[in-house]
């Protein structure tokens, strides 16, 4: 059933005007009537027009909303990446609080602009930086969970038929949707739109299948330099490792005597763990951190 935009108003609570906007904007692409072109709106129409206006009271910028229904990104990143915004201006209301309350305490005419309005500078260039890093982080570490899999099959998968077939039985276990574009024993196929290849390893447990991204490059994100992507994922990989091995230094400091040999043993024990662990990682992501 075909809607008028003014049924279409009442039904969404969208304004005329905002809807005629949104189809400006790319967002829908109602019909029109042949003999007077006006506008007809179907039921699909209406349900994207609410779930635009939901989006849109969440602060949701338009450009966003476009590219999540264009498929450009997924709802997870849509939402993930306006809480970072609302995040930040939260952050940006709390500090603006923060410094009503001191100027409340003052009169007037005795209000120092450039002090004030220099306090200001300072927090927002300090923290835009700090935002900054945050928000590149987590841009990496989300791709990073997709990027590579690993999982002990029932069978040794010698053969490309057994191979294929444990990849889709690992498929329906996670309830996913697996495309095999290539059998063999090194199989490559689809899964959540991303190109995967696989390949047998062997280990104490028995043999595993590890699968990882073909194109790992075409997940850094917009924007940001191959360099920054490589730091970051260093960081996001690294980080377990380096913050059990800080907590582990904290507790054991306060004991150690360097007159001891046994502080030094200690030290050498914990040194050569860090870099064994610093190893493992490097190993198990590949012996480089390329995009």
């Amino acid at each position: 059933m075909s809607r008028t935009i003014k049924e279409a108003q009442q039904l969404t609570g969208i304004t005329s005007q905002n809807i005629r906007y949104y189809e400006k904007q790319g967002l829908l692409t109602p019909e029109r009537n042949e003999e007077n072109s006006y506008r007809l709106y179907s039921e699909e129409d209406i349900g994207r027009l609410k779930m635009i206006r939901l989006f849109r009271k969440l602060g949701m910028p338009v450009g966003e909303i476009r590219r999540m229904f264009e498929g450009d990104i997924s709802l997870e990143e849509a939402i993930a990446s306006q809480i970072s915004r609302l995040q930040s201006q939260k952050e940006e209301l709390t500090a603006a609080l923060e410094f009503c309350g001191k100027i409340k305490e003052e009169q007037l005419a005795d209000v120092d602009p450039d002090m004030y309005l220099e306090e200001i500078e300072k927090e927002e260039r300090a923290g835009s930086v700090f935002m900054q890093f945050i928000n590149d982080y987590a841009q990496v570490v989300r791709p990073e969970a997709i990027r590579d899999f690993s999982f002990m099959p029932e069978d040794r998968c010698d053969d490309p038929e057994i191979f294929s077939q444990e990849l889709l039985k690992y498929a329906r276990e996670n309830k996913k949707t697996i495309v095999i574009t290539k059998k063999g024993l090194s199989p490559r196929f689809m899964m959540d739109g991303a190109e995967y290849k696989a390949y047998r390893t062997s280990s104490r447990l028995g043999i595993v299948i590890r699968c990882e991204l073909v194109h790992p490059e075409d997940y850094i994100p917009a924007g940001m330099t191959v360099r920054r992507y490589r730091i970051l994922r260093v960081i996001s990989i690294a980080a377990l490792p380096l913050l059990l091995w800080g907590i582990s230094a904290l507790c054991f400091l306060d004991r150690l005597d360097l007159r001891s040999p046994g502080s030094w043993l200690a030290l050498f024990v914990m040194g050569t763990v860090f870099l064994a662990d610093l190893f493992f990682v490097y190993y198990s992501h590949g012996k480089n951190f390329k995009g």
